[in-house]
């Protein structure tokens, strides 16, 4: 190989990570599935392909040793079953974070995400309600003692938070009452330590349970696609866009209700804003005819053509921002990197995988 290919073949390969970089996409590795490659095997697919952010949902050592002097921006998680002695003790905090930060100083830590999807009207999750503040303050309180205070500290929420009466349009996004008393203080502190917050958009389960009432070229983000333009004259070129700014405006209404009482306000009175961050998106490529919900007229939804669509249609969507935040690049992961076979809950959720156990992408993807 001459010269000249080599410096060519680096300057694609720069261009592919830049590229990456600036549409904000990053890709969720779950290992609950047989026959994954080893940690290691997984940054080295990573770097193949340019992606420059990882999330995770743990902190794995395995991982935090593969991911170690790679340049992958890492955001690493606190599963819900241990949010409650992190949220009893500040020294347990530290305890976390000197054992699963410091301990990996060329590691690029993003975010630490507090609990997942934690949710008062989820029955799998609303025993961690009241863990998860107190849990989020101890570990935003190691982490500024260890004088990294780079690295935010945050949690996930889902779209079922929302009221679903005022989901549309999105500039009537609220909390769901019975939610509100437990996001509201979580918005708060968020809002005072400039934290963003994680959310779960998922246009495919939308559209699934809807499919009479949402075009499926709305759901796929479809560029080609008119939109929906709201009463106010708003248009939404697609329903990532649409679920997203139902969450800005409910976070919006949050923070007014609750900025009385903290520093959320800035001089002048303007609301300071929580940034959203697309914590996970995608497209099961499979399982669709053992879904409970899905009508068999359905299922052919379910397949690597329309995952395929979906995503490379994300990789560009969140470049653009939403109507509320115009040209403002979205920080989205996409769901997820393998399938995983082991994962509970219905067969769908076991097909999110951009590649099959063994490293093979099971759709191309256009990652610039």
């Amino acid at each position: 190989m001459t010269i000249m290919s080599l410096i060519l073949i680096l300057g694609l390969l720069i261009t592919l990570s830049l590229d990456f970089t600036v549409g904000q996409i990053g890709v969720n590795y779950g290992r609950n599935g047989g026959g994954l490659p080893a940690p290691s095997q997984v940054v080295a697919l990573y770097q193949r392909y340019g992606i420059q952010r990882m999330r995770i949902y743990d902190t794995d050592p395995g991982t935090l040793q593969a991911v170690s002097g790679s340049n992958i921006e890492l955001t690493v998680g606190i599963l819900n079953r241990d949010l409650q002695n992190i949220a009893a003790s500040p020294a347990t905090a530290d305890a976390w974070v000197r054992d699963n930060i410091r301990k990996y100083p060329n590691v690029k830590f993003r975010h630490i995400v507090v609990g997942n999807e934690v949710s008062p009207i989820n029955g799998g999750t609303s025993q961690y309600v009241n863990f998860v503040l107190p849990a989020i303050r101890n570990i935003y309180n190691a982490i500024s003692a260890a004088g990294l205070g780079g690295i935010k500290v945050t949690t996930a929420i889902d779209t079922e938070v929302l009221e679903p009466s005022k989901s549309f349009p999105p500039e009537d996004g609220e909390f769901r009452s019975n939610v509100a008393p437990y996001l509201n203080p979580i918005i708060r502190f968020l809002l005072n330590t400039d934290a963003p917050i994680f959310a779960s958009i998922y246009p495919y389960f939308a559209y699934i349970n809807n499919p009479q009432q949402i075009d499926l070229r709305y759901a796929l983000l479809d560029p080609t696609f008119e939109g929906i333009v709201t009463r106010n004259g708003v248009r939404y070129q697609n329903l990532f866009q649409a679920l997203l700014d139902a969450v800005y405006s409910a976070l919006e209404r949050s923070a007014a209700a609750t900025a009385s009482l903290d520093a959320s306000t800035e001089a002048g009175g303007n609301i300071r804003r929580t940034e959203v961050k697309g914590g996970e998106s995608g497209w099961s490529s499979g399982g669709g005819g053992h879904h409970a919900r899905l009508e068999s007229a359905l299922d052919d939804v379910t397949n690597a053509d329309y995952a395929g669509r979906y995503v490379n249609n994300l990789v560009q969507a969140v470049k653009k921002g939403t109507p509320k935040r115009p040209g403002q690049p979205i920080e989205t992961y996409i769901f997820a990197m393998f399938d995983e076979d082991q994962k509970p809950g219905d067969e769908t959720e076991k097909h999110f995988g951009l590649f099959s156990p063994n490293g093979q992408p099971k759709y191309q993807v256009k990652y610039n």
